[in-house]
């Protein structure tokens, strides 16, 4: 695993709170990092039904009540902690995750093919 991205812990103010990034190993791709109830995920963002970003305001991916990620296209909910489609025209799909590493203050996303996970 040779691409990785790394951010700091100290991006996140709050629960449900994200940072984006750029994939270059995946082209024209972005990622995102999500902070959910103290654990970290890393997702590429992509919604499953379609090839289009979740967010649709920038680094905006989740719901009003700040439960689930939205895909601002669609209106397909994703839980942040599985990354799994609970509503939409995707239900069942998972998003594309990313391997992270917590090092001290930093999340290392890894983001070359062996660092994506296409099921779960």
């Amino acid at each position: 695993m040779g691409n990785f991205i790394i951010i700091n812990k100290n991006q996140f103010k709050q629960s449900a709170d994200s940072v984006t990034f750029d994939i270059p190993s995946m082209g024209e791709k972005k990622g995102f990092l999500v902070w959910f109830e103290g654990k970290f995920k890393a997702y590429v963002n992509e919604c499953r039904h379609m090839e289009v970003c979740l967010d649709w305001q920038p680094n905006d991916f989740f719901d009003e009540d700040k439960k689930f990620i939205i895909c601002s296209t669609h209106g397909a909910l994703y839980s942040p902690k599985t990354g799994v489609c609970i509503s939409g025209p995707c239900k069942g799909q998972n998003l594309i995750k990313l391997n992270t590493l917590e090092r001290n203050e930093d999340i290392m996303i890894f983001t070359d093919k062996e660092g994506c996970k296409k099921n779960g």
